[in-house]
């Protein structure tokens, strides 16, 4: 009988559970850095977008939209048909980013973000949307400065709410 030591085991079981809850995203539906001359939402280009940024991909069509913000996506979102596909979302993670100097920094699927909700950090269009972070810690530190609750995808409030 073959013995496996422990952390040789414990080595290939989380080696097997990396990247589990992530779907591989479809070719052509990757994240671009914010560049779009205008959003999708009300026409403000991406550079001017302040805070939780936002993109989403129609998978069928590879066709991408751009949000100045994470609630402004939410409320695209929820007034598509059904007969859209699938739909790629990403938020900019703002886990190494600076809320003001509009750094384009790096996105993040909006299923494996931690965002905070209920804070009261204005993105500058009289808005506090939802704040994505691929790390837990950063979402942590950024509720004690400005309030708010943590939550993954299933519990960002719907629109209007």
């Amino acid at each position: 009988m073959h013995r496996v030591h422990r952390p040789l085991a414990l080595l290939i079981l989380g080696a097997a559970l990396a990247g589990c809850g992530e779907a591989p995203v479809p070719e052509g539906c990757g994240p671009e850095a914010s560049a779009a001359k205008k959003t999708a939402m009300n026409g403000t280009p991406m550079p001017e977008c302040a805070g939780p940024q936002a993109q989403a991909c129609l998978a069928d069509s590879g066709r991408k939209h751009y949000f100045c913000s994470t609630a402004d996506l939410l409320e695209w979102q929820k007034g598509l048909g059904d007969n859209e596909g699938e739909i790629v979302t990403f938020t900019r993670d703002l886990s190494d980013v600076d809320w003001n100097p509009r750094d384009t920094g790096d996105w993040v699927t909006m299923d494996t973000a931690w965002f905070v909700v209920g804070h009261e950090r204005d993105n500058g269009q009289d808005q506090t949307p939802p704040v994505g972070f691929s790390d837990l810690g950063d979402a942590e530190i950024f509720a004690s400065k400005h309030g708010g609750r943590i939550t993954g995808r299933q519990g960002l409030p719907a629109p209007g709410d």
